[in-house]
């Protein structure tokens, strides 16, 4: 058995979708726990009625009591969950028909499918390069190599590390990815058919994306990050994220937003993940690009050559 579970907030047709690829599964030996994040009363009106209309006993439909975030909709659906494998897999997503089966393996802490497909939003497909050794530096580095989908989880080891983090705005799935590679030598990653697409949106197209992303950042690094457990080299790899903090606010165009990356990059040279010169530099860069002195193009390039791995 297959425990499929998925976070909503008034998405009723990505979950038409989803369960439509349900469907056609070549194995039946699946439940899917729907957990609904508070949408608004109409849509979860309709989506009580799609599901009674359903009539189908696989499908767990759990209310949260108050609105929250996906990761809480998620620990939440794993705690609802009957089978001891776990797939997290988001409404706007889509599986082949041979997802369950292609599960039903034997394994101990987690497996992760490793080929990976991105469908873009004019459909186009994009199969993304894998990665065969050096899991955990890819993730110290802000090279995001596993979707949340990727992972085949066993129940108790999930539960065990302490599931996903309920108070990052962003980067849940890649903190719980590096906890679980630092906490586990039973896992194991294999050659896998693609048979899940994860949908994106050109990061220009996203809305109030800096803040949350920094905010993220800065929690990661300064509180949930287990540093005990690198060396000086993986310590070094960190400043990838201080790097994703400029390429976020470089593809939002918007100069007002400065100082939450600057902020971060208080926090790397605190942290000494980097020197007074590289501090120095990437200040000096962030005023350049706040009055307008420096293009947008220019901006990147020069801290891609400073801060990222």
């Amino acid at each position: 058995m297959l425990s499929i579970i998925t976070p909503h907030y008034n998405d009723l047709e990505g979950l038409k979708r989803v369960y439509a690829c349900l469907e056609e599964q070549t194995d039946a030996a699946w439940e899917w726990v729907v957990v609904d994040d508070c949408s608004d009363t109409d849509v979860r009106v309709e989506l009580k009625a799609y599901f009674t209309t359903l009539a189908e006993r696989r499908i767990k439909y759990v209310l949260n009591t108050k609105k929250s975030n996906a990761s809480v909709c998620r620990n939440l659906g794993a705690e609802k969950a009957t089978s001891q494998h776990l797939v997290f897999l988001d409404s706007d997503d889509l599986i082949t028909k041979n997802f369950v089966a292609n599960r039903c393996i034997e394994f101990k802490d987690f497996t992760v499918f490793k080929h990976t497909a991105v469908l873009n939003v004019n459909g186009t497909e994009e199969i993304l390069k894998s990665i065969n050794e050096g899991y955990l530096n890819y993730f110290l580095q802000a090279r995001f190599i596993w979707p949340i989908t990727a992972i085949l989880w066993r129940k108790d080891f999930f539960i065990a590390i302490g599931q996903f983090h309920p108070k990052l705005p962003r980067l849940q799935d890649v903190e719980l990815a590096i906890r679980a590679l630092q906490h586990s030598a039973n896992y194991q990653v294999i050659d896998n058919p693609v048979d899940f697409y994860y949908r994106v949106k050109p990061i220009r197209e996203r809305k109030n994306f800096v803040q949350p992303v920094c905010e993220a950042v800065y929690l990661f690094i300064s509180e949930f990050l287990d540093t005990t457990m690198l060396d000086k080299y993986q310590l070094k790899l960190l400043t990838g994220y201080y790097y994703l903090c400029t390429k976020y606010l470089e593809r939002s165009g918007d100069t007002q937003k400065v100082s939450f990356v600057q902020k971060n990059l208080k926090l790397f040279y605190k942290k000494r993940y980097l020197g007074f010169y590289s501090y120095l530099m990437g200040f000096g860069l962030l005023q350049l690009y706040r009055y307008k002195l420096i293009s947008g193009t220019l901006f990147l390039k020069l801290n891609r050559r400073l801060f990222k791995p």
